[in-house]
């Protein structure tokens, strides 16, 4: 039978030290004089830019599939209202997901455009 003494060190680390950006960290279970920070914000300038560029790619598809798009001037401002929230805020995605939904529905008979609008949602999730 295997046994452990809990011994508490002098000073040392017994635990690993972590800092920067993590997902989901949890310092080790009985550590002494270790220590572990996070930044769980996920958003960046690179990431604001990703959802600005999908965004764009909906217009051009709706436009170009305008025909096909139910109700095609309330799609464009709903997604005119998406570009406008502030995404850094959780206010501010909660009313662009609920607004992808609705865009979304009405064009999810549209091909590549439903799968765009999907990866848009899915980015805007990954903001939190």
């Amino acid at each position: 039978m295997f046994s452990r003494k809990a011994q508490q060190p002098d000073g040392t680390n017994s635990g690993i030290q972590n800092s920067g950006s993590m997902q989901n960290v949890q310092n080790q279970p009985g550590a002494f004089n270790s220590s572990q920070t996070q930044d769980n914000s996920g958003i960046g300038r690179d990431e604001l830019q990703g959802v600005a560029e999908l965004l764009v790619r909906i217009r051009q598809g709706m436009e170009s599939e305008r025909a096909r798009v139910e109700d095609y001037e309330l799609c464009v401002g709903f997604l005119d209202t998406v570009a406008e929230q502030p995404l850094d805020s959780p206010d501010g995605r909660a009313v662009a997901k609920g607004l992808l939904g609705k865009i979304k529905e009405k064009c999810g008979g549209v091909p590549g455009l439903a799968s765009l609008i999907a990866s848009t949602l899915s980015a805007v999730s990954a903001l939190a």
